[in-house]
């Protein structure tokens, strides 16, 4: 590989040789000629840094939607990122026994919030098939002291005296107000340690109490509105792929020439010079030369690389440095110690915590710590009878049993603050200058189908002459429209009356149990 630089034939001239005397051609003559005589060879040379979703989009898109020769690196020797997907045998299995193929950090999406990566699946010269799946949530605490699951009403009160804990109907209440979340406080105790800590901080990966209470509130809902995860009807339908997310990634890469794969290569600089418009990376023996470079890394990744080589600016030190990382180890095991004690509870996923003891000796909910179990039997169809319990932990709070574990795996996810909302609003600022463009999930939600989408934007907004890109579909959002003024105020007032009723109803169910003299009610609750 040369790092020349690289310009291709503009005009007749340039296609003849400059020492062949030219007539004067007209615009139409020079048409023709060119017709005859081909189209200039000239492609644009794009580099992408990241073989993660956003890399996958972008590399695809640029392979085959342009004219660019896009070269694709990764320091791993493993592409895909999250789509990681790890062949499964059966601890203990005889020898002979045929293993499964499981993921273990990109597992499910569905239709609303994921249009892009699933229009890509659908292409015909994709078909990538996926396969309904179902979604469901519990939580267990202190090893199945406390629990409940959201499947139906047997799993939530699948112990008995929840149906008479004040506390666990307070959460329930809670959790059908919180549309109301921007307007109102004095949440329950149980409502934040027992749903919303729990369910945001498996949905992001992230310590409990950071992704739920430093949150920008109206960023949360503005989520769970586009997830559908603040309606108890008219749910999407969760999808998955058989046999593994692995199966796109090979698409992709499939039609890449090998030349244009560069595995187990990391970028150790980016330098730009005011004095060309080219863009250099450097490699560990070598440096190559682009017209633009699409940096798909973590964020304090392509800070990193930016640092390492020369003319990065304040700006991209400052966005680029205002998003946090947490690291999760998962683990791919079949101990069922890692799942809730009560079967009726064994849900898609399983959120597991333990108490703390705060002042009077009281215990809450321990909120340091995220630990998640994904049953994949329920997730990717996988049998039990056949294969065993398939469970993949996300930080175990503690360590399955060693002849049970079959892989790990270590993931970054991005910590969803005020200050990184702050900063993807100022991204703009550094997009596309000096040549290089940034994509990633961590440019919105942090999910699969924000790295896809922000991939295939930072492809079909590259500010380079001569490139040619047209994408087989139109990139959609999938941020659901707040309706037309009229929808609102009918929504609102709908809510209104729902909020009476549910207040009403509240007090009812209070009495009915002889517990209005048991519970502290804070005055807001009750006006």
């Amino acid at each position: 590989m040369s790092g020349k630089k690289r310009r291709g034939p503009r005009t007749i001239a340039d296609l003849v040789g400059s020492s062949t005397t030219l007539p004067s051609f007209s615009a139409n003559a020079q048409i023709i000629l060119l017709m005859i005589m081909g189209e200039p060879s000239w492609r644009p040379r794009v580099a992408v840094v990241g073989s993660g979703v956003s890399g996958l989009a972008a590399t695809w898109a640029l392979n085959e939607y342009s004219n660019a020769e896009v070269h694709l690196f990764e320091a791993d020797s493993r592409p895909g990122g999250h789509a990681n997907t790890v062949r499964f045998k059966r601890p203990g299995a005889k020898e002979g026994t045929e293993g499964i193929d499981v993921d273990t950090g990109f597992i499910v999406c569905n239709p609303p919030s994921y249009p892009n990566f699933l229009n890509f699946l659908a292409l015909p010269n994709v078909n990538v098939p996926v396969v309904a799946t179902e979604m469901t949530f519990s939580v267990s605490r202190d090893k199945g002291d406390f629990e409940w699951a959201g499947k139906d009403p047997a799993t939530l009160f699948c112990q008995i005296q929840n149906l008479f804990r004040p506390g666990m109907w307070r959460m329930i209440w809670d959790i059908l107000r919180i549309g109301d979340y921007l307007k109102q406080e004095g949440y329950s105790t149980e409502f934040i340690d027992d749903y919303l800590i729990p369910m945001t901080a498996a949905i992001w990966s992230t310590p409990p109490d950071t992704c739920a209470l430093d949150f920008p509130a109206r960023t949360l809902i503005r989520f769970m509105h586009n997830h559908h995860l603040l309606q108890v009807i008219g749910k999407p339908k969760w999808l998955t792929i058989p046999g593994g997310s692995h199966k796109y990634v090979n698409r992709i890469l499939a039609k890449l020439p090998s030349s244009q794969l560069h595995l187990s290569t990391p970028v150790n600089g980016i330098s730009t010079s005011p004095s060309s418009s080219k863009v250099q990376i450097a490699l560990a023996s070598s440096t190559e030369e682009f017209d633009h470079v699409i940096l798909a890394t973590h964020s304090d990744i392509s800070l990193h690389i930016l640092r390492q080589g020369a003319g990065i600016t304040p700006d991209e030190e400052e966005i680029l440095g205002s998003f946090l990382w947490n690291k999760n180890r998962a683990v791919l095991h079949s101990d069922v110690n890692l799942m809730p004690r009560r079967r009726a509870a064994w849900s898609c996923w399983n959120y597991l915590t333990s108490s703390e003891v705060i002042a009077q000796g009281e215990k809450r909910a321990n909120v340091n710590e995220v630990a998640l179990t994904y049953c994949m039997n329920h997730l990717q169809h996988i049998s039990e009878s056949n294969h065993g319990p398939v469970l993949v932990t996300l930080n175990p709070p503690f360590e399955p049993r060693p002849e049970l574990i079959v892989d790990q795996s270590h993931y970054e996810h991005p910590v969803m603050s005020a200050q990184s909302i702050a900063a993807q609003a100022k991204l703009h600022k550094i997009q596309s200058t000096r040549g290089i463009s940034y994509a990633g999930a961590w440019t919105k939600y942090g999910f699969h189908e924000d790295g896809f989408a922000s991939g295939l934007r930072a492809a079909a907004s590259l500010p380079i002459p001569g490139l040619k890109l047209q994408l087989p579909f139109s990139i959609a959002s999938p941020d659901r429209a707040s309706g037309s003024a009229t929808t609102r105020m009918l929504g609102e007032n709908l809510f209104v009356m729902a909020e009476s009723v549910r207040c009403m109803m509240s007090f009812v169910v209070w009495w009915a149990l002889g517990i209005m003299g048991a519970v502290e009610v804070p005055k807001k609750k009750i006006e």
